[in-house]
């Protein structure tokens, strides 16, 4: 497993990722959000000539950043005193078509609507390089957090308190 720069790094993702699976020579697995994805789609461009990789690219497309509504910004957010701002500048609404963008670069791309689907997708032999798009709605992630966060504290408080 690696993590470029950090687990919130976008710079250079999906060409370190190339060249992990380049000089590791064999399958590799990539997961992005949209946003990272299309921050570097550039690095989807190889060289005329140049080895290609065997490396798998799932792209989870919210249609935005999803992660800012975890942060502080998701506060700011719900307190409604920005309007629409927070959304515009941190959420960075797209409607970019991955398909397409993944067909310009030459890249096969696969849009995956169940987790049945994406199970089948991860577990097919790859040769060369492949998009998976895995579509998500962002508009409830930060209950759902809020949720898990509180069944965890309750699982370990319990644990804590040998109950």
């Amino acid at each position: 497993m690696f993590a470029n720069r950090g687990l919130a790094g976008i710079d250079g993702t999906i060409s370190t990722a190339t060249g992990i699976a380049l000089g590791a020579g064999r399958e590799t697995t990539l997961l992005l959000g949209d946003v990272t994805f299309l921050h570097d789609a550039g690095g989807l461009l190889l060289g005329a000539g140049e080895p290609g990789p065997d490396l798998r690219i799932v792209v989870l497309n919210d249609a935005g950043g999803g992660i800012f509504g975890l942060l502080e910004h998701g506060k700011v957010e719900d307190d409604g005193g920005y309007g629409t701002a927070v959304e515009r500048l941190f959420g960075t609404p797209h409607s970019v078509d991955i398909s397409a963008l993944a067909a310009a670069y030459g890249v096969g791309h696969t849009l995956v609507r169940t987790t049945a689907e994406l199970a089948a997708v991860l577990a097919s032999p790859l040769k060369g390089r492949s998009i998976v798009e895995v579509r998500t709605d962002r508009s409830g992630l930060r209950p759902l957090h809020a949720r898990i966060k509180a069944a965890v504290a309750a699982a370990v408080s319990q644990v804590l308190l040998g109950a």
